[in-house]
């Protein structure tokens, strides 16, 4: 069976939640970031241990979620492109999740390298809560996150938390 990879999470198709499960194990690399740094508390997520527990999370509230690419741009490096997507979908909460995304993804030996997501946080706050985003999503960078990898170049630009 072939390996998952970003194509299947991103490929606009309606998974269940084994499914994505399945497809985020394979597609993160071991040294997989994750940033999210227009949330309030920014987001950076570091390791494959963080990475797909922030995953499972995504997917614990919304099971059924998938995204839907509308165009993806090519940047000077081969390896990392830019996707612009619309993605989400019911919530165990009885709501629905609903967000635009603009991705810088990273890939190494074709798997999700670094991701570094923009997105409307008062979508994502709507859906998830914004007090559970936030305990969950710091409960998970304090416990699963490693040190910065070697093999990651450190983000050249850190704003404060605006709280």
């Amino acid at each position: 069976m072939a390996r998952k990879n970003l194509g299947d999470a991103f490929g606009g198709k309606v998974t269940t939640l084994e499914q994505q499960r399945a497809i985020w194990l394979d597609a993160l690399h071991e040294d997989a970031i994750w940033e999210g740094p227009t949330f309030e508390i920014p987001v950076a997520l570091i390791g494959f241990e963080a990475v797909s527990r922030f995953m499972e999370f995504l997917l614990s509230v919304v099971p059924r979620f998938s995204t839907t690419p509308a165009a993806v741009y090519p940047t000077a490096d081969p390896d990392t492109t830019i996707v612009e997507s619309s993605g989400g979908g019911d919530t165990v909460d009885g709501g629905r999740y609903t967000q635009r995304y603009f991705t810088l993804i990273t890939i190494r030996n074709g798997q999700a390298f670094r991701m570094r997501e923009y997105v409307n946080p008062f979508q994502t706050y709507k859906s998830f809560g914004k007090e559970r985003w936030e305990r969950v999503v710091g409960e998970i960078a304090a416990k699963h996150n490693r040190p910065w990898p070697a093999s990651q170049l450190p983000d050249p630009i850190v704003l404060p938390p605006l709280r």
